[in-house]
């Protein structure tokens, strides 16, 4: 009888480890996978400071709030060279999204690219359409990489990650691409990775007296792996610990 307990013991015991096995090699492959940091929703980001916008415009928010993904911890607008301040939008770009006096049109079929974006929008230009601004998101802990797609950036050294000589924009590291974003063709997407960031000032587009450049985004990142790791290792310790109980029975 001891035998087939110790036979029994050791089965239960091989097949914790091969659970805690699975478990840790399913979350170390789930690490390497990039998360989107953009609402999968149409809608108005609820800016922190969303009393600059409603001091030029007392609409308060004109489209549904959003989510936020819990990685973000606030995003707030910074002021145009007027002196006004965008809103934040999260859109289908292929969709017509209209919210009150601003009416954010699907473009061209065939360069708009599927999903949804993060879209700035200057209301007092183009009925809101410009795609212009400067946006601070906060995260809730240290990214070790976050992406930046920007679509559609037709003009140099206006989109990407500001100067402003009076205040750090980030404390990430840019690890891939250029900053500013360089010009492309109509309806390019170009990308930028950065490490280390737990906060980032993104600059959109480019404003004019008569239209300008306007410049959507997505945002992604990477699961942090010391975080995957772990959990992975408290899985193994677990059966190990089932095994030391057994023997001991």
């Amino acid at each position: 009888m001891k035998s087939l307990s110790t036979l029994l013991g050791n089965c239960v015991t091989l097949a914790s480890l091969i659970a805690a096995s699975t478990v840790t090699v399913g979350l170390m492959a789930s690490s390497a996978s990039a998360l989107s940091l953009v609402p999968q929703e149409e809608g108005e980001v609820e800016l922190v400071n969303i009393n600059d916008i409603t001091a030029f415009d007392p609409a308060g928010l004109i489209g549904p709030a959003v989510t936020l993904p819990d990685l973000i911890a606030s995003v707030e607008s910074i002021a145009n060279p007027d002196g006004k301040f965008s809103r934040l939008f999260v859109d289908d770009l292929t969709t017509d999204s209209p919210y009150g006096i601003v009416h954010l049109r699907a473009g061209d079929i065939g360069t708009v690219p599927e999903g949804f974006w993060y879209r700035p929008s200057e209301i007092e230009e183009e009925n809101g359409q410009l795609e212009v601004g400067t946006f601070k998101f906060m995260f809730t802990e240290t990214l070790p990489e976050l992406t930046v797609r920007y679509f559609d950036t037709e003009s140099s050294n206006t989109t990407g990650v500001p100067d402003f000589f009076s205040e750090v924009v980030t404390d990430g590291t840019l690890l891939s691409g250029e900053n500013f974003v360089p010009a492309g063709e109509d309806g390019n997407i170009y990308t930028q990775t950065w490490g280390d960031v737990s906060f980032i000032t993104l600059k959109l587009g480019k404003d004019t007296a008569a239209t300008g450049d306007g410049v959507d985004f997505q945002l992604e990142t990477v699961p942090e792996p010391g975080t995957v790791l772990g959990l992975g290792t408290l899985a193994m310790a677990g059966a190990f610990g089932l095994r030391k109980r057994n023997r001991k029975a």
